[in-house]
């Protein structure tokens, strides 16, 4: 176990307290005894999350006040800044934190991916609307400002959702549902972070991104663990249709597992250092929740 004086990064800024990942790095990051100083930025029009911790500080800042930002990241001496912004704000707001981050010295960077593998899409095309977060590497790259990427697959909390159950009750499945998806429970994404960030040396998290995978499960396997009838669908039915169907396209040909590598358009091998879970390793010992502690029909 590591000791206080060996935690490699020991202060913090979370950009964003109300997504869906937020609150489960922000509690990780207060609960862990490497953690010295934690601050959470926050738009001045958003309200104070329920249950925020006592040991952080929300500030309420203008992504557009660059100085501001400046400021704040130096008056704290962040070392490291997390992003839990949602998509639509990553070549927006989280940039402009990236370029106040890189003047006032931070050391790393995590934006805001969490979800399938990015790496790669930007060079795809415009088509994907998660290449605009490969893009965004490519963004940190050019200010030289180290990154770490983090990719955990589908939260086990949205299966309900991926499969349209709230729909008609039933596993909506486009294609054979065959193909391995990576799932993970946010309170295990967010342990991780917190975990690698302040116990890895720069070496291991400098431009590095981890594949985790808490469990591995087919649309049928779901299925059987939930004990819930199978329909086949050319659209996963409910609000949101579009992109839930986009989503399942994208899980049916591989893409939902953290293994998968979008150049290749391939599976990468489960023992290598790019394969679905690979970074498990990284958190020894800990054990990953499974679906039936997380979902409940």
């Amino acid at each position: 176990m590591s000791t206080s004086s060996s935690y490699t990064n020991t202060s913090f800024a979370v950009l964003g307290s109300n997504g869906a990942i937020s609150p489960y790095v922000i509690e990780a990051l207060s609960k862990h005894p490497g953690v010295k100083k934690l601050i959470v930025l926050s738009r001045p029009s958003s309200s104070k999350p329920a249950n925020f911790p006592a040991n952080a500080e929300l500030i309420p800042v203008d992504y557009n006040d660059h100085v501001a930002l400046v400021n704040v990241f130096t008056k704290h001496s962040t070392e490291v800044v997390v992003s839990t912004l949602s998509n639509t704000a990553i070549l927006d707001a989280q940039q402009k934190a990236a370029k106040a981050a890189k003047e006032a010295g931070v050391k790393l960077f995590a934006p805001s991916e969490y979800g399938v593998v990015s790496v790669g899409l930007a060079g795809l095309g415009e088509g994907n609307p998660l290449a605009s977060k490969d893009r965004f590497a490519e963004f940190l790259k050019s200010i030289e400002l180290p990154y770490v990427r983090y990719f955990t697959g589908l939260w086990l909390r949205y299966v309900p959702w991926i499969i349209g159950y709230d729909d008609n009750q039933k596993v909506n499945i486009i294609g054979k549902g065959e193909s391995p998806i990576s799932c993970t429970a946010e309170e295990d994404a967010g342990g991780f972070i917190a975990h690698t960030l302040t116990t890895l040396p720069p070496s291991q998290l400098s431009n590095a991104h981890f594949r985790l995978e808490g469990e591995r499960l087919t649309i049928r396997q779901i299925a059987q663990r939930l004990n819930k009838p199978i329909n086949p669908v050319e659209a996963i039915p409910g609000p949101g249709s579009e992109l839930r169907t986009i989503l399942a396209k994208h899980c049916e040909i591989g893409a939902g597992s953290t293994g998968w590598d979008n150049g290749k358009q391939k599976e990468n091998p489960k023992d290598s250092e790019e394969g679905a879970g690979s970074a498990n390793k990284f958190w020894e010992g800990h054990v990953w929740k499974k679906l039936e502690e997380v979902v409940s029909l």
